[in-house]
């Protein structure tokens, strides 16, 4: 049985903005990951990375291409796949960016879907709603304060 993790926050920024800080290489490396390649367009890849430590060149990896791209509105990433240093991947996800206006600010969405079930997903899954958590408070405080991730 497969399950999904939804998570919302209403950010004080445009949605236009807001979707940038999604798709553009240097908005994701101050606010989200440290490596990315992005294909702005349907068929585009969307690959993000993220350091296991400082000595290493291994770290988390996700990669998907985009299904839908709608700049201002929404974005959709499928195929995704998470893999880790230690070789554990998990494949097969869609990954889903809603912005709505709303109060001055935008309603931003976000629905990963496709989690499987196991041992392995049950820990992937474990951390993925409070992985989102902590990734949309960064979105936040870059979009609101412009404070990027420590050592950017």
């Amino acid at each position: 049985m497969e399950t999904s993790v939804c998570r919302e926050i209403v950010v004080k920024a445009d949605p236009v903005r807001v979707f940038e800080a999604f798709t553009d290489v240097g908005e994701l490396l101050s606010w989200f990951a440290d490596a990315a390649v992005v294909g702005r367009r349907v068929g585009g890849n969307w690959a993000l990375g993220w350091y296991a430590g400082e000595e290493s060149d291994d770290g988390h990896h996700a990669l998907g291409m985009f299904e839908v791209y709608e700049p201002g509105c929404r974005l959709v990433v499928r195929d995704l796949a998470f893999s880790t240093p230690e070789g554990e991947s998990w494949e097969g996800m869609r990954l889903s960016v809603e912005l709505a206006d709303q109060d001055g600010g935008t309603r931003v969405k976000v629905v990963q879907a496709g989690v499987g079930a196991g041992p392995s997903w049950d820990r992937y899954a474990a951390g993925l709603g409070p992985g989102w958590d902590r990734s949309l408070a960064d979105l936040r405080a870059w979009l609101e304060e412009g404070r990027k991730l420590p050592g950017r």
